[in-house]
């Protein structure tokens, strides 16, 4: 998942090499990072009244990470493994079935 990629980066302010901070007063919280990725993806594609948020009668389009983002240091965020993948109710991707860890 690339969005994982810039959450890290968004949060941490690290360019590629992981070395060099960019503007570090412009870091965001993590907080604000994933509600930019869910509900403003999908308030900027002018689908907010489907997707973006867990509520009844929204898609239920969700993933399922290896380990909780608000417990690991910011720079293993990209690093952090997707276990499960819903999208509209239907699981699409399951780790525990893959046969190589990627």
């Amino acid at each position: 998942m690339q969005n994982k990629l810039s959450i890290g980066r968004a949060v941490t302010r690290f360019d590629s090499s992981g070395e060099t901070v960019w503007h570090p007063h412009e870091c965001i919280t993590l907080s604000e990072a994933l509600k930019a990725y869910t509900a403003g993806s999908a308030y900027g594609s002018f689908r907010d009244e489907e997707l973006g948020t867990l509520e009844v009668g929204k898609l239920a389009d969700i993933i399922v990470l290896e380990r909780n983002l608000f417990e690991v240091p910011a720079e293993e965020i990209p690093n952090t493994k997707v276990q499960l993948t819903i999208v509209d109710g239907k699981v699409v991707f399951d780790h525990s079935t893959t046969l190589i860890d990627k």
